[in-house]
């Protein structure tokens, strides 16, 4: 790593811009001397014990910069488990920093990340702990706050250390019946050693199947609307978000480029998309429009394909509208049926009182009816993607795997332990088992830092920002 630990470090630890307060933080063996020799009352701050805030100011040789709270705290009861001094100012960008300029003549600047990784070098977080932070920090919905916050707590990381102490256990008695082949020894109890291998599988399948659906905490969930120009998706784009994001005119094709907004939907991070109409142009800048469109349908987690009165005869007859498990097809504009003239109207008209979601035609494709101008179509969408992505509150509150390099490590560590199974179920040599487990180990290890390399730590801390 590229991070000095002996030095001692300051950041501003509070986001830019004018605000009420704003926090400067400083990290490392002469923390407290440093901040005292900018400050009024040097003695106070300099014998100060473990979390004792001090009030005073920040001088500068006689100037007064700004009236502040220091808060001590004394190795290892800090974050880092090093020295380190919080000053609290008031939030003018500029006199925050003064402070820090004044700061970095005796420091050094903390790169992005250094206070935290501070702390994992020390072993007051692991890496798995170090990653939730950051998670925490940009999770955007309340869900996704519930699983860094698990996370941060250490539930991942005491499940993986007991899975690793589980395979050591077993790895440790398949070398002893190598290394002392020849001693008088019991032997190795290997339906009784199989079926903890076996229970350690099962673990780490679990928690690589629920990992894969919970990674959407982290990531975030795709949804595209899609459909011919004109339909509403726009609009339909635009009451989701509560505000006129997009345009709408009656004119076809108005929607060229995709937008994209974040929402949250039952605390859950969605990204909604609204892509330009699919047809057949000779427009040059409509049809990039389509292509990308197409490529979004594609590599979206579900698909809204709307129609409307007057295109759903002609989607039906082109078999444009495929109902699959990503695909939820929308018959907009509902508004402007005659009811009573339709098959099943009562259907329909239930649908507009709030009773009643979804309308079957004479077809294999189930369509559900919507309209802009009624609640009732926009919220049961609503309902119909938190269907989707909805996690048992049992889980979001048991152990979660949200983070992509952790569903690696998972993988390789159960693709191992397959091995090692199978090698057990063929007879194979005791060293081969005990390989394979040294494997599976190894790649678990990954996930709370015990094995690490200077290129993954660069990767994890260069994303935080600096002061955290």
């Amino acid at each position: 790593m590229r991070f000095n630990l002996t030095d001692t470090i300051a950041a501003i630890a509070t986001p830019a811009g004018t605000s009420a307060l704003s926090i400067i933080r400083v990290s490392g063996s002469n923390a407290i001397s440093i901040v005292s020799s900018i400050f009024s009352e040097k003695d106070k701050l300099s014998n100060a014990s473990g979390y004792q805030a001090v009030h005073g100011y920040i001088v500068d040789s006689e100037d007064i910069i700004d009236e502040v709270m220091c808060l001590v705290y004394r190795n290892p009861q800090s974050y880092t488990s090093e020295d380190m001094v919080e000053i609290s100012g008031h939030g003018n960008p500029d006199l925050c920093n003064r402070i820090l300029q004044l700061l970095l003549k005796q420091c050094r600047m903390a790169e992005p990340g250094e206070f935290t990784f501070r702390a994992f070098m020390n072993h007051k977080l692991d890496l798995a702990q170090a990653e939730a932070v950051s998670d925490l920090i940009h999770a955007q919905t309340a869900k996704a706050e519930i699983s860094a916050l698990n996370q941060l707590k250490g539930n991942l990381s005491n499940e993986i250390s007991n899975i690793i102490k589980e395979l050591t256990d077993s790895r440790i008695q398949f070398e002893l019946s190598i290394d002392f082949s020849d001693q008088d020894l019991p032997e190795l109890g290997l339906d009784k050693v199989t079926e903890k291998l076996e229970q350690s599988y099962n673990k780490l399948k679990e928690l690589y199947q629920n990992g894969r659906q919970g990674k959407m905490l982290r990531d975030g969930f795709t949804v595209c609307l899609s459909g011919a120009p004109n339909v509403g998706k726009s609009s339909v784009f635009n009451k989701f978000l509560e505000q006129n994001r997009a345009i709408v005119t009656p004119e076809p094709g108005t929607t060229r480029d995709y937008l994209e907004e974040w929402l949250s939907l039952d605390g859950y991070p969605v990204k909604l998309i609204d892509t330009a109409g699919l047809r057949t142009t000779k427009n040059q800048v409509e049809k990039i429009g389509i292509e990308r469109t197409k490529e979004l349908i594609s590599s979206a987690d579900m698909t809204i394909y709307l129609t409307d009165p007057d295109t759903l005869n002609k989607d039906l007859a082109d078999n444009t509208l495929i109902y699959d498990s990503k695909t939820i097809c929308v018959l907009n504009k509902v508004d402007l049926l005659n009811f009573d003239s339709l098959p099943d109207s009562q259907i329909w008209k239930e649908y507009l009182s709030g009773t009643k979601f979804g309308f079957v035609p004479k077809s294999k494709v189930k369509i559900y009816p919507c309209s802009t101008y009624f609640a009732e179509g926009i919220n049961a969408l609503k309902e119909q993607i938190i269907a989707r992505i909805s996690l048992p509150d049992t889980q979001l509150s048991s152990i979660l795997v949200t983070n992509t390099r952790h569903l690696a490590a998972i993988e390789k560590a159960i693709e191992s332990l397959s091995k090692a199974l199978q090698a057990i179920s063929d007879f194979a040599g005791y060293e081969f088992i005990a390989f394979d487990l040294i494997e599976a180990v190894s790649s678990l290890s990954e996930i709370t830092g015990a094995v690490t390399t200077d290129d993954m730590l660069d990767r994890i801390f260069s994303s935080f920002c600096i002061g955290k």
